[in-house]
């Protein structure tokens, strides 16, 4: 395609758009921690810790795992019932190592109506005038 073929166009967007993100906190929980320096002769120590878990993130995109806590998330599973309550459930961690499998107790906190990230006029008129960043 060659560039004199491509037709300029900026989006237009029909109108703002919201979204509902609801705040789960899975409780505090212990996980193994190698307080050693070698991972090929760990000195375990068991360690309390806590992650939190949104539906919707600031892009509107669907979220699958709870945010990273020492090394680890876990895979989140989220519904919502015939009458309206919010349920939500937590796998076994994934990426822990020295076959920690713990889970947590799963407690919603709070919703929150998101706006769609938008964009920023200034950062696009100031990449246009200066190229690509690196």
């Amino acid at each position: 395609m060659n560039k004199k073929d491509t037709k300029v166009a900026q989006r237009v967007y029909s109108k703002d758009m919201e979204f509902d993100s609801d705040l789960f906190k899975l409780e505090v929980d212990n996980m193994l921690k190698n307080q050693g320096y070698d991972d090929t002769k760990p000195i375990l120590t068991t360690i309390e810790h806590c992650h939190f878990f949104r539906t919707i993130n600031s892009s509107g995109k669907k979220q699958e795992n709870c945010n990273f806590v020492g090394g680890h998330v876990h895979k989140m599973s989220f519904e919502i019932d015939k009458n309206g309550n919010l349920i939500a459930s937590a796998s076994p961690a994934i990426g822990a190592k020295f076959n920690d499998k713990h889970t947590h107790k799963v407690t919603y906190l709070r919703s929150d109506r998101i706006q769609k990230r938008k964009l920023n006029k200034e950062a696009q008129e100031e990449i246009a005038r200066h190229g690509k960043p690196a």
